[in-house]
């Protein structure tokens, strides 16, 4: 009896050490996660990034539309979905969607997603974006 459970110590020996890499692993994962949430950088990660201008959208969308087209980006739509207004825009396999939303009267959300293709998306570039619109808007 004290053989055989002397042979199954190393087993579960092994198996509780993995266990607790695996789980302090987890911890770590967890604590990371948590860390990017806080500091705001998963617009970073996702390609997503949201500005709110001090301007009306009748201001914000021609200057959202001009910044674009002085990237060299098409416009290939113009729709409302859901009270917002949504510009998509592409150039060479990358494509730009902007969602524009009243906020108040005077200050308009925008959503900017810039995706480079398949599931990468390019936070330079909605940066840039959010960056040439509030040059156009005079810094707003």
């Amino acid at each position: 009896m004290a053989a055989v459970f002397r042979r199954l110590q190393l087993p579960v020996r092994i198996a509780a050490l993995a266990f607790v890499a695996l789980a302090a692993g987890c911890a770590t994962f967890e604590r990371a996660v948590q860390r990017i949430g806080d500091s705001g950088s998963w617009n970073k990660m996702t390609g997503i990034t949201e500005r709110t201008f001090d301007a009306p959208i009748t201001r914000v969308k021609p200057a959202v539309i001009a910044t674009l087209s002085g990237m060299g980006m098409r416009i290939s739509s113009l729709e409302v979905r859901g009270g917002r207004e949504v510009i998509k825009a592409n150039k060479a396999g990358s494509e730009v969607e902007v969602a524009l939303e009243s906020v108040k009267p005077a200050s308009t959300r925008a959503r900017i997603a810039a995706n480079t293709g398949g599931l990468l998306y390019d936070d330079a570039a909605a940066a840039k974006i959010v960056q040439q619109t509030e040059k156009r808007l005079g810094g707003a």
